[in-house]
């Protein structure tokens, strides 16, 4: 058997998320995130979920920042805000570096400039995350 023997058989694992477990996280933790995770597969409530979707960790923290958090932040949505914050100290205890990064470009600014308002709504690992950006 060659290598494009092999290559045509393979077939792609359906058991592998590409978002290392985010839209999972955001999906149980904030139920009003749901149609932004909808929204940014492409799908609309009731279709089903593709087995393998090209989705990333990035995207649903993008979708997550513009659908829910930038409102509740400029809102001062106090429950939003607590789920929110719970979904992030759930994706960072994963230790992820992908899941790190792509968190890191959309919301670290976001939560270092808003410290003195929702800091104490931090969890440890967000906590250490911001404090340490700050430095």
């Amino acid at each position: 058997m060659t290598l494009i023997d092999l290559a045509r058989e393979w077939k792609p694992d359906p058991t592998y998320d590409s978002s290392c477990g985010v839209r999972d996280i955001l999906w149980e933790e904030i139920p009003e995130a749901q149609a932004a995770i909808l929204a940014s597969e492409g799908r609309a409530p009731g279709e089903p979920r593709l087995d393998v979707p090209e989705d990333t960790p990035y995207m649903y923290f993008l979708a997550l920042w513009d659908a829910l958090f930038l409102p509740a932040v400029e809102t001062g949505d106090l429950p939003i805000l607590h789920k929110i914050m719970k979904a992030f100290e759930r994706t960072l205890a994963m230790g992820s570096e992908v899941v790190e990064e792509s968190f890191d470009m959309v919301f670290l600014k976001d939560l270092r400039s808003h410290y003195d308002t929702l800091g104490a709504h931090y969890g440890p690992l967000l906590r250490q995350k911001v404090l340490a950006s700050m430095e």
